[in-house]
Formats: C-alpha cells, sequence, structure tokens
C-alpha cells in the first residue's frame, strides 16, 4: 500500500502492509462511526492492548479527534468517506509514492515509526477527498475534492493517477483534483518539480502556477514557481510545451529555458543547459571542469541554498568531480582545501565564499 503522509507529519514515506490482515479495520471503522457492539469493541480493545498494536491505535485516535475539531462547522457524508477507506485498505490505489530521501539529511525511520505513520495517514488521505482543509497548509483553503502533496523534507517521487511520474523538489506543494483525467490532466504547483508525463494525445496535461499555466501532451520538463517568487523558470528536456502568461502564449523547444519575470510581466526564452535544470533529482551529477561561480550555481540548485560568491573568484578556480550523497559543507571544505577559499554561512543562511590569503603565519585570513 503506497500511502503519502500529509505535511502535518513531514515526509513522504512508502511501505508495504505486509501483514494488513492482522489490522482489524473493519472493528477500527465501525468504532469512529460509533457503530460498533459490544462484542466487537472487546475484541479491538483485546487488539489494541498488545505493545505492536496499541501506539498504531492510539495515533489513529489522534487523527480522527482532530479532523473532527477541524471540521465542526461541516458535517461529511461519513458513510461515503469510510466507504473510500475500505476500499483503501483492501488494495494499493494510486497515486503511488516513494522516498528519495538524501543520506545526508541525516533523518531515519524505525520499522516501527513507519508502521505507526502508515496508520495514521490511511484516515488523513481518505479524509482528503472531501475535507481539504487538512491539506491546505502551504497553498491555503483548497476546493472540495481535491488531493495536495506536500513535500517538506528533501526531495520525494509520485506517481499520478494516469502514470507520470514527479519528482518534488524540498517545499514544494503539488495539486489535483478528483476530476483528474475526465477532461484533461490539470495540476496545480507551488515549488519545483520535474515532471515525465505519461502520453494521452486526447488529455493534455496542464500545469497551473502563479501567473503561468504550462502544457504538454507527453514530455520531460522542469518547472520552478514558488508562491510569491519574482520569477518562474519552466526547463525542457523532451517533447514541447506552451507557456500561458499575460504576456502570451509561446512554445518551448527541447534544450531551451523561460523565466517568466511576474512583476514586470516579461518572458524570455533562451537555449541553457537544461540538463542543470533537473540535476536535483539525480542521485549522482558529474561536474566536469566547471569554473567556480559555474560550481557554485550547481550547488544551490541541488541544495536549494542560496550563495554569494566573489566577482573576483567567479572565473578563477576550476573543479572536477562526481556529487553523491555528501552534504554542502562536504563539498565546499574540499573545494577550499583545493584552492584558497573561504566560506561561511551567514545569519540567513547564504553561503559566502571568497578569497583566502595566507599572512606571514601560514594562516589563512579573509
Amino acid at each position: 500500500m503506497s500511502i503519502f503522509v500529509s505535511s502535518k507529519y513531514r515526509q513522504v514515506i512508502t511501505y508495504s502492509i505486509m501483514k494488513q490482515e492482522n489490522i482489524p479495520w473493519e472493528l477500527i471503522i465501525s468504532k469512529f462511526k460509533q457503530e460498533i457492539s459490544e462484542k466487537d469493541d472487546a475484541r479491538l480493545m483485546s487488539w489494541a492492548e498488545r505493545p505492536e498494536c496499541r501506539s498504531v491505535m492510539e495515533d489513529l485516535n489522534v487523527v480522527w479527534k482532530r479532523v473532527q475539531e477541524k471540521t465542526s462547522d461541516y458535517t461529511p457524508d461519513k458513510e461515503y468517506y469510510w466507504k473510500v477507506l475500505s476500499a483503501r485498505i483492501g488494495k494499493a490505489g494510486k497515486p503511488q509514492v516513494e522516498v528519495l530521501q538524501e543520506k545526508a539529511s541525516g533523518k531515519t525511520f524505525t520499522l516501527r515509526s513507519l508502521y505507526r505513520y502508515i496508520a495514521a495517514a490511511c484516515v488523513v488521505l481518505v479524509l482528503s477527498v472531501g475535507m481539504s482543509y487538512y491539506w491546505g497548509v502551504s497553498m491555503g483553503r483548497q476546493p472540495m475534492g481535491e488531493q495536495v502533496y506536500t513535500s517538506m523534507d528533501g526531495k520525494s517521487k509520485i506517481f499520478l493517477p494516469d502514470g507520470t511520474g514527479v519528482w518534488l523538489q524540498a517545499n514544494t506543494t503539488l495539486a489535483y483534483g478528483n476530476d483528474f483525467r475526465d477532461r484533461d490532466r490539470s495540476v496545480r504547483l507551488s515549488g519545483e518539480a520535474y515532471f515525465e508525463v505519461a502520453k494521452d494525445k486526447r488529455k493534455p496535461f496542464i500545469v497551473h502556477t502563479e501567473g503561468m499555466q504550462v502544457r504538454v501532451h507527453g514530455t520531460k520538463f522542469n518547472v520552478a514557481s514558488p508562491d510569491g517568487a519574482a520569477e518562474s523558470r519552466v526547463s525542457l528536456m523532451e517533447g514541447s510545451v506552451s507557456l500561458e502568461t499575460r504576456a502570451g502564449l509561446v512554445f518551448l523547444k527541447p534544450g531551451e529555458i523561460a523565466v517568466y519575470d511576474k512583476k514586470n510581466n516579461r518572458l524570455a526564452i533562451d537555449a541553457g543547459d537544461v540538463a542543470l535544470e533537473k540535476m536535483w533529482i539525480q542521485d549522482e551529477f558529474f561536474v566536469s571542469n566547471k569554473t567556480l561561480g559555474e560550481v557554485c550555481r550547481i550547488l544551490s540548485k541541488r541544495y536549494d541554498v542560496e550563495i554569494k560568491v566573489d566577482d573576483e573568484l567567479e572565473d578563477k578556480y576550476r573543479y572536477t568531480f562526481t556529487l553523491r550523497n555528501e552534504t554542502l559543507e562536504e563539498i565546499v571544505r574540499i573545494m577550499a582545501r583545493i584552492n584558497p577559499i573561504a566560506y561561511h554561512f551567514d545569519d540567513n543562511n547564504v553561503l559566502v565564499i571568497n578569497q583566502k590569503w595566507e599572512n606571514k603565519e601560514g594562516k589563512g585570513k579573509k
């Protein structure tokens, strides 16, 4: 069963419940619906008293209580939601989600903690079909009947109902309605995502962002459009896409990058390094004979951090190496050993790189 845990739990996880027949879902559902008999209630309590089951039941109770508190002004069709929940429990439904968690994040999940999150997510996932308040963390209150996915810590990958693969950068939110594929395949994006769109000539795939709409039929492209940001970027790797903004309608060709200035309503299209635009989704990235300035732009993209480099150093040094699971500081520390550069993080967590000067005692100073 593939389940997306809401931003409340700040993590996207996939886990196969190998023995889900051991979980008394029907009893749990009846308990929450307040339709459980005394006999079944006793059976459920007996199950929940087991150490490995107690935490699962506790988490489900907490989530259900929060659901009721959040929707005190709304009376949903509970019967419908529980039917959906029962169907979700019985089979693994799309979309599927998998983790692409970097080792550098240092985050691990024990078997027990994974199991607990999944149990709680079962309720949250289904209730999101009709109670979208729960998902409105990053994008405000959503229309009813909408699925919202938020990747808070590290990158993650999801598969949409049509088979489209989407990589989500950290702090990115993707949403689509339950009518996905009825007329077209529309999603809304805040943040950065890389798409590999399943081909369907009859139903175009449309990405809505702040001030821009991207329409495709089957292609590979990257969109970077955080809400509130001054610019939106679209990079095309394969196929063709059209961009619609207040500046008009334009078409991109493979290898081109479009930059839309939201404030001034200007759209610029140029040939660029589209491989760099999607490098953040790759486990490994080879840097070959790049200048310090180019390397810093790569690191900024991969680690989602602002980097400021002294203008005089932009083209002064060159580097060749392979990025894997190293932290940003590990990479920069190695670069500083190769060439005389100094670095530090300022109060705004901006990485600042400048020349390292040697004094007479041989100690470096900025």
